[in-house]
């Protein structure tokens, strides 16, 4: 399955539901050059995510850290962490990712195998991802079994989903065993700038069209214009401003394939308030102009 762009509701959550409520697993071959944007956007699901980069470099973002996966490696994202991936310099990169719900492997919420295997490392606040690197032995063992996930999902014989399941069991009971130690000593975190974020993202959703500013961003999370600032900047590594201007971009593009209005109306529909300043802010982001845009991915 390969999916175009990430469909987010107001707090970016995505809407898509990954796999189904009888078998809650989606696999996805991620082809960058495919997706709208160039890239997967900052999102965050419910699901637990384990990724792998199939071909050339891949940027995985995560709050303030940067994980680059070169081929053959992977990660494993946790539940509910914002996250965002970016080619690393090849637009032609490649990766599978394979999301799944905990009930998957624990069955039902309240089962002793959610309780003392999935919950410890789903709900821990400081457990964000595990980088996954082909030169640490029990890390190889686990790329070599969602490799196997991966195959299985394209070949389709009698009993894959069985065998798929089977897999990811020993991979999470890997993870169990190599973490349970650092979960146990962790310490809970007191960083509020995830959900600050997460609000302040969400405000410009709702406003981007509008005449917004710093001060408004803040005042919707809650925070001082300076601290708004570095919390966007540890988390998304942009200011508030420029997520603003590549938000309204992202919605610009959206809508010059979807209707034939004029570029100077739409830039005014997305907060622009000038036709030339557009066609710059367009350009830096897509590296094309928006007429170029439209007429390159229209017909698509």
């Amino acid at each position: 399955m390969q999916a175009t762009r990430i469909e987010v509701n107001d707090n970016l959550q995505e809407t898509v539901k990954h796999g189904s409520h009888d078998f809650p697993l989606a696999i996805y071959t991620d082809k960058f050059d495919l997706f709208e944007d160039g890239y997967i956007r900052w999102h965050w699901h419910k699901e637990v995510q384990f990724s792998y980069s199939l071909y050339d470099k891949v940027v995985v973002y995560i709050e303030d850290e940067e994980i680059i996966l070169c081929p053959g490696e992977g990660i494993m994202i946790n539940s509910n962490v914002l996250h965002q991936i970016k080619p690393y310099d090849n637009s032609n990169c490649m990766m599978f990712s394979i999301d799944f719900d905990s009930t998957l492997i624990g069955g039902s919420e309240e089962s002793l195998i959610e309780k003392k295997y999935l919950s410890p490392i789903i709900e821990s606040n400081n457990l964000k991802f595990i980088s996954l690197k082909l030169d640490v032995p029990w890390q190889k063992r686990i790329l070599a079994h969602l490799e196997q996930v991966f195959i299985l999902s394209h070949e389709k014989a009698y009993g894959y989903e069985l065998e798929m399941k089977n897999y990811l069991s020993i991979v999470w009971l890997n993870l169990m065993k190599e973490i349970k130690e650092d979960i146990k000593r962790t310490v809970p975190s007191e960083s509020n700038d995830d959900e600050r974020v997460k609000m302040a993202m969400q405000y410009i959703q709702n406003h981007y069209a509008d005449n917004i500013d710093l001060a408004s961003i803040a005042r919707a999370a809650n925070i001082s214009k300076s601290e708004c600032c570095r919390s966007f900047k540890r988390i998304l590594k942009v200011t508030p401003f420029e997520y603003l201007m590549e938000y309204r971009v992202s919605k610009a593009a959206e809508l010059l394939l979807k209707n034939k209005d004029s570029i100077s109306n739409i830039s005014l529909d997305v907060g622009f308030n000038g036709i030339s300043y557009f066609g710059k802010v367009f350009k830096k982001y897509r590296k094309c102009s928006p007429s170029e845009y439209r007429n390159k991915y229209c017909n698509r």
